[in-house]
């Protein structure tokens, strides 16, 4: 059977194409509780690879973080905005950034610069590397100027017109891009002419190598030292003598830190101070002159092996030492055989006797006792170096790089989903480094592959939680995917179920219902429905509700089926997880309804001649008695059920009377719940 050929579904859903299982056709799929669960494994692996990243010493969970507005980690201060792609939008500046920018702010000869260039011109290019502050310095300059500061976001900055912009106003364009290559001086002069004609001032951020010459800054951000200094007296009161006391221990343990580093690091020592942990102990413990000095620790270990622990430590940290130790050797036998095809030389054989105690030398790793007897060491890697290490020696080593592709692409196969997952996350930090040389290794060729779409879902989420501008490139891979073939719509459909989706919820769910509406497999149906439950947070639920509630009654049959997928998923996650927005709580009942319906009637199995189909959604039924459990006490769920007795099909009626039965027999319900619903499915 190949991937477009139909199965069956239940009669009344109008239509005699349901979605096929897996992609094959002949392998039945998991039950649904089993993915169910292993789904919320896998995310909480994920929580914690996310948080090991951004919270050092501890801190909010990946759902209570991720629905947040602000985003940044440590870089500059640049507010989030949804995924709309108008020609030309305009976004006021929120008052607590004014605020921090006030307080916060280290002047350098080059803010002086900007504010004496503003003085004269209306438009200014501000050209730096990114993520040094550049942001944060034109905001400064445009408050300074008594001005109403907003985000102007076009895409093309010759579009801009003086409509568009209004006098007394300062904007901050940030052109990133090749826009300015083509005609740099003629773009900037018409800006230049906008501004006057507006009454408006201009700073546009612009790259290190901009070709404009003339109305340009260069940004000088200030020392690591400094940024993380200024940012500590704010957000620990009091701690300036304890501060000034390991002054010279900060400047020694930030060398190597880059500018847009320093901010998270001052977050992250703050948070240590609220846990109790003391400054100086925390500053001996700040990764930057380990990794600074990481090239001569590979140079100069005596320990063989020691490299390639340190190397798979950085990718499978928190998992076993058997299973890191393993991934070593492996990663030790395929730098091995590149290094004989160079040189000829003889095989010689690993030191067999090199011990545990010298993989570990490296001060980022350590081993950690489980917390039970039989599951072995936990390899750690000190707090900061996480995110950093793997990055830091593909930089640092390129003759290793095509057999460190070879052995993540062995570890994404692995039997283990944990080592999948990490390695998946691993490939993702690497696409910061070059995303094209990824993008051509692992993204383009795992669209394309059978198996792939979940790892290649993981890792565009960490290549994109890694670097908004790697953000950008892998929202542009998604799109092309959405209406891609099967394999890629498919991983489209798992990749935005992230951070991604929950950042831009419309663009998300438009490219989920294009998914949906296209399938003809349950696995695609199954994926879809997957990532709207991932982007359902408790900024997010009413728009994911609205949306697919749409899907429930859709015309094509892949909606309907991902509609009740999804549904159950979120059903079963309210009872489990208290994290997620409790369904009920939903005030349009008329959706909850129908989603109801529909996910209770993909519940049932149906036959047709002589050949049975089996049920998609048969945890339906068990979740709806949890509610009909609670509606005793819970009027909200009362109405929601009373509303889908009087709504529900002739396809449902005899499934309902046999559960209703069941269920006071049970004494699930009261007696007089049991009289309202017979009467209510009788009536309607």
């Amino acid at each position: 059977m190949t991937e477009e050929t139909p199965a069956q579904e239940p009669p009344d859903t109008g239509t005699d194409d349901a979605p096929a299982s897996e992609e094959d056709g002949t392998r039945p799929a998991p039950p649904l509780t089993e993915r169910i669960e292993q789904e919320r494994k896998e995310r909480r692996l994920r929580s914690e690879i996310i948080e090991v990243g951004r919270n050092w010493y501890g801190g909010s969970s990946y759902r209570l973080d991720r629905g947040g507005t602000l985003y940044g980690a440590g870089r500059d201060i640049v507010q989030y905005f949804g995924s709309e792609e108008l020609p030309v939008q305009i976004y006021p500046i929120l008052t607590q950034e004014f605020d921090e920018i006030r307080t916060r702010l280290i002047e350098t000869p080059s803010q002086r610069e900007l504010l004496a260039r503003l003085a004269n011109v209306p438009v200014v290019l501000l050209r730096g590397d990114p993520h040094t502050g550049r942001w944060t310095a034109a905001l400064h300059a445009l408050v300074q100027q008594g001005l109403n500061c907003n985000h102007l976001v076009v895409k093309d900055p010759k579009k801009v017109r003086p409509d568009d912009l209004r006098e007394g106003n300062g904007y901050v364009l940030r052109v990133d891009d090749g826009a300015w290559l083509r005609r740099p001086g003629a773009v900037l002069d018409q800006l230049s002419a906008v501004a006057r004609k507006s009454g408006a001032m201009i700073v546009a951020i612009v790259p290190n190598d901009c070709a404009v010459t003339k109305s340009v800054v260069t940004h000088e951000p200030p020392t690591a030292a400094e940024v993380i200094r200024r940012w500590l007296v704010h957000l620990a009161p009091g701690i300036e003598e304890e501060l000034e006391a390991v002054g010279d221990a900060l400047n020694e343990h930030v060398a190597g830190c880059r500018p847009w580093e320093a901010v998270d690091t001052a977050r992250q020592l703050a948070d240590g101070l609220r846990r109790g942990r003391s400054l100086s102990s925390m500053i001996a413990d700040l990764p930057y002159t380990a990794l600074a000095k990481l090239s001569d620790y590979l140079k100069e270990t005596d320990s063989a092996l020691s490299r390639h622990f340190l190397i798979s430590s950085a990718v499978l940290y928190g998992l076993p030492e058997a299973i890191v130790s393993d991934a070593a050797l492996s990663l030790a036998q395929r730098i091995r055989q590149d290094e004989q095809r160079e040189s000829a030389e003889e095989d010689r054989g690993f030191p067999v006797w090199e011990q545990l105690s010298q993989w570990i030398a490296h001060p980022g790793l350590d081993a950690a006792e489980a917390a039970r007897g039989g599951e072995g060491q936990r390899i750690e890697v000190r707090p900061g170096m996480a995110d950093r290490l793997l990055t830091t020696v593909w930089k640092q080593v390129p003759v290793i790089r095509p057999g460190l592709y070879d052995w993540l692409a062995e570890l994404v196969g692995d039997d283990d989903w944990r080592v999948r997952l990490k390695a998946a996350h691993a490939v993702g930090k690497l696409a910061t480094c070059d995303f094209q040389v990824i993008d051509d290794r692992f993204f383009t060729p795992w669209s394309k592959e059978k198996g792939r779409a979940k790892v290649l879902a993981w890792a565009l989420e960490s290549a994109a939680l890694a670097d908004p501008d790697v953000a950008a490139l892998v929202r542009d891979r998604l799109k092309g995917w959405t209406t891609g073939t099967y394999l890629q719509r498919l991983s489209a459909a798992l990749a935005y179920g992230s951070t991604v989706g929950i950042r831009h919820i419309g663009e998300a769910l438009d490219a989920l219902h294009t998914v949906a509406a296209a399938a003809v497999r349950l696995e695609t149906c199954d994926g879809v429905a997957h990532s709207v439950a991932e982007v359902y947070t408790s900024d997010t639920a009413s728009t994911v509700l609205r949306e697919v509630a749409r899907w429930a009654i859709g015309e094509h049959v892949g909606e309907r089926l991902t509609a009740a997928l999804a549904f159950v998923r979120l059903a079963t996650a309210e009872q489990e997880e208290e994290s997620y927005p409790p369904l009920w709580r939903h005030d349009r009942v008329r959706d909850l309804a129908q989603f109801w319906i529909n996910a209770l009637d993909w519940g049932l199995s149906t036959t047709r001649g002589d050949t049975h189909f089996h049920a998609y959604t048969p945890s339906a039924w068990i979740l709806m008695a949890t509610w009909a459990e609670r509606a005793a006490s819970e009027p909200a769920v009362d109405v929601v059920i009373g509303e889908v007795l009087a709504r529900t099909t002739k396809r449902l009626r005899p499934a309902w009377t046999f559960h209703l039965h069941l269920w006071h027999k049970r004494r699930s319900i009261t007696a007089a719940q049991f009289a309202r619903y017979i009467r209510l499915l009788k009536e309607g």
